[in-house]
């Protein structure tokens, strides 16, 4: 009897056969959106048929645009949303009305989609990104959506994403990462982010960096962008809060605020409303960041990992969060597991990395499932040169992430902190069966 998954499953296998910037050595060039724009031509321009709120930024796009989506649907809405990258399911990219597209709306698209790239022959150039931007505009029109939410993938002027008209923009925490394409200072990545702006068309700002703000300020003046800077007006618009951060992650927080102000400008509603949209966005979570979790079972070895935290981060603003995020919760001294790309190790996450390995007895190095992982070996070097390993952590290198696992229940009532890549965090929720799930 054929698997009843059959198609979904050749589908993804004729996805991946793309590549993806992800898991190539080689970055993209970003600059040719020539693709993107004629597969969207020859699928009909299934953009134009939804209402888009267009986000980008390096810290925490994901998390804002799950809140602004789980908003717009207590709007009343039916609203996609479009995110990036996956843990464990490629589905969890294309969210409609809060859950993951099914295998079989997926396909559907997958199919139309792949049939009309492939005729192309490699003319004009798609990326496995651009084809799954692709896939998304078309189950959004295929299943009426009224409202989407765009993540960016990469940068903001040359993304994926930004071939569409937009209702509202919004711009997460800029730092530095990815600067092999997108510049090597803040002002430098800024400018490409605020790419996906457009004259007249309101642009939210999440706190950022005290040398942004007036430089964005004057940029978005003088290309009249309206702007509204989170900080600026979250506690006019809802003066009923009562977060604090002793309570919520920084990052977690900085979210919620500009996703509740992006809806404000948005629909101007009365306190009632803002109030519901205020505890709808409090329980939005997302998996692999700041994921703090417990008595979380491990059937293999019928053990429970008492405390487990999951974060993706691997630039240097996040690397900072996580540290501050395990010092709230009284998680030291943990057991770090520490898995990362080669590409990644610039000297801005030297003081970070540092940081976050003082909070460790155990330092457990092991690869991620990329050509571009850093070996334990160079994981090592690097940080013993960054001087964080002065406090003589006990060192262990793990071929795999499920050894790594293994390892870390020498000490099974000490925190495990697994980090440095959404690859690893991943691979460790499928080894312990907590695919992502919706």
């Amino acid at each position: 009897m054929p698997h009843p998954d059959k198609n979904y499953l050749q589908l993804l296998y004729e996805l991946e056969r793309w590549g993806s910037y992800e898991t190539s050595a080689q970055p993209r060039d970003i600059t040719k959106l020539a693709g993107i724009q004629l597969l969207l031509k020859d699928l009909g321009h299934p953009e134009i048929n939804f209402k888009i709120i267009h986000i980008a930024g390096t810290n925490g796009k994901g998390l804002t645009a799950s809140m602004i989506s789980r908003l717009l649907c207590v709007q009343g809405f039916s609203t996609g949303c479009y995110t990036s990258p996956h843990l464990t399911d490629v589905r969890e990219r294309i969210v409609l009305n809060g859950r993951f597209v099914s295998k079989n709306i997926f396909a559907q698209s997958a199919s139309m989609v792949l049939s009309i790239a492939l005729g192309y022959k490699g003319t004009p150039y798609l990326s496995y990104f651009d084809v799954l931007t692709a896939i998304a505009f078309h189950v959004f029109m295929a299943e009426n959506m009224e409202w989407v939410v765009l993540e960016t993938g990469l940068g903001g002027r040359a993304d994926s994403t930004n071939v569409t008209d937009k209702e509202l923009c919004v711009l997460t925490r800029i730092g530095l990462d990815h600067q092999e394409v997108l510049g090597s200072s803040l002002k430098q990545i800024a400018a490409e982010k605020t790419g996906i702006t457009r004259s007249g068309i309101p642009v939210i700002v999440a706190p950022q960096a005290t040398e942004l703000k007036p430089w964005l300020y004057e940029k978005f003046s003088k290309d009249k962008i309206p702007v509204y800077f989170t900080e600026d007006i979250f506690d006019t618009q809802f003066p009923e809060n009562q977060l604090s951060q002793e309570s919520s992650a920084i990052p977690w927080l900085d979210c919620f605020q500009t996703s509740l102000c992006a809806m404000q400008v948005l629909f101007n509603e009365s306190s009632l409303k803002k109030q519901i949209w205020l505890e709808a966005a409090k329980k939005v979570k997302l998996p692999g960041r700041l994921d703090l979790r417990h008595n979380v079972c491990w059937p293999k070895h019928s053990l429970n990992f008492k405390t487990l935290l999951l974060d993706g981060a691997h630039n240097h603003d996040a690397l900072l969060a996580l540290s501050d995020h395990i010092s709230r919760n009284k998680l030291v001294p943990c057991t770090l597991i520490l898995g990362m790309a080669s590409d990644k190790l610039d000297d801005t996450l030297r003081t970070p990395l540092k940081e976050l390995c003082t909070k460790a007895e155990n330092l457990i190095f092991t690869p991620v499932p990329s050509p571009r992982t850093a070996t334990p070996e160079i994981l090592e070097k690097f940080l013993y040169e960054s001087g964080a390993l002065e406090h003589s952590p006990e060192i262990k290198h793990a071929p795999s992430a499920e050894e790594a696992l293994e390892a870390s229940l020498i000490s099974p009532l000490k925190p495990v902190v697994v980090v440095g890549s959404f690859y690893l965090v991943g691979l460790v929720l499928q080894i312990l069966g907590n695919e992502c799930k919706s």
